[in-house]
């Protein structure tokens, strides 16, 4: 597909100038930033599961803005800005984890699971009461300081005449696109578990990459996006059952028979999973794109 063209309407589709980008990039920062803020605040409010999945997505996609601003602002102050975000991003992925295997367990209804239940229901206490302290904690207005910093700095007349911004994005992707490559021939094996989940963190990275390029450059979201969205989601499944396993494995108090009856439950359905990644692989294999 020629870089200046319409993938829906076969019409010309001009590519923004480089002043364009550059203020649209400011823009998806603040705009990331603002969506973090009310999630945030939502989830002060209302600890469940779906509040506690958004705002972890909302800050992904606020890191994956962050991630591209080292050739403007530099590495160090770069980094600064994303440690916040990213340790956040962790401790709401400790209640998460929780909440599916809680949910997962639950939904079995294998008796004589109690004891585990009861044990994870007040890991989640713990780890919930460690994220609210979190998020009451994180300096909102520091960071709103230095993000805001960081989007005027994208626009001062120095980057305003800067022409790299595409070729910055380009290398970007191809770097985020290269684990993927080598990671998509391995997978289908059924004992390449760290081969999966490792592609599963490729995968989202490309994906809120990508996210942010189509927002940039004000395109529809594409088919690359939706297809990466059903990877995600399959290598998500296996990997969540995987640490359910592993749950039930280091259960001390679970009786041998239970402990047996619902690992071998998980691995028929990690069976099922792996022959739809294998049909997927051969049907819409992950394929390198720059979309403009």
């Amino acid at each position: 597909m020629s870089p200046n063209s319409n993938r829906h309407s076969g019409e010309p589709c001009p590519l923004p100038g480089s002043r364009q980008l550059l203020e649209a990039y400011a823009g998806c920062l603040m705009s990331r930033w603002d969506g973090l803020l009310q999630l945030r605040y939502r989830t002060l409010n209302c600890f469940d599961v779906e509040h506690i999945h958004d705002l972890r997505v909302a800050s992904r996609r606020l890191r994956g803005a962050i991630e591209q601003l080292g050739p403007f602002i530099g590495t160090e102050r770069m980094d600064r800005l994303r440690r916040p975000i990213r340790r956040l991003t962790r401790e709401l992925g400790l209640v998460r984890n929780l909440d599916e295997a809680l949910l997962y367990l639950a939904k079995t209804g294998a008796s004589g699971l109690e004891p585990l239940l009861a044990s994870l229901e007040q890991q989640r206490k713990q780890e919930v009461a460690q994220a609210r302290r979190s998020l009451e904690l994180l300096d909102c207005i520091k960071l709103e300081r230095q993000i805001r910093a960081a989007a005027a700095a994208l626009v001062t007349p120095d980057n305003i005449a800067s022409q790299g911004l595409l070729a910055l994005l380009s290398e970007r992707n191809l770097n985020l696109y290269r684990p993927i490559h080598a990671l998509l021939p391995l997978v289908a094996a059924p004992e390449m578990v760290e081969e999966r989940h490792a592609l599963r963190i490729a995968v989202k990275k490309w994906r809120y990459f990508n996210e942010l390029l189509h927002d940039l450059l004000k395109r529809p979201q594409s088919d690359l996006l939706e297809l990466l969205r059903q990877y995600q989601t399959l290598l998500g499944d296996m990997n969540d059952r995987v640490v359910i396993a592993g749950l039930l494995r280091e259960a001390a108090d679970l009786p041998e028979t239970v402990r047996k009856t619902v690992l071998d439950g998980i691995a028929r359905e990690q069976r099922k999973l792996l022959k739809k990644l294998s049909a997927l692989l051969d049907k819409k294999p992950i394929l390198y794109h720059f979309e403009l």
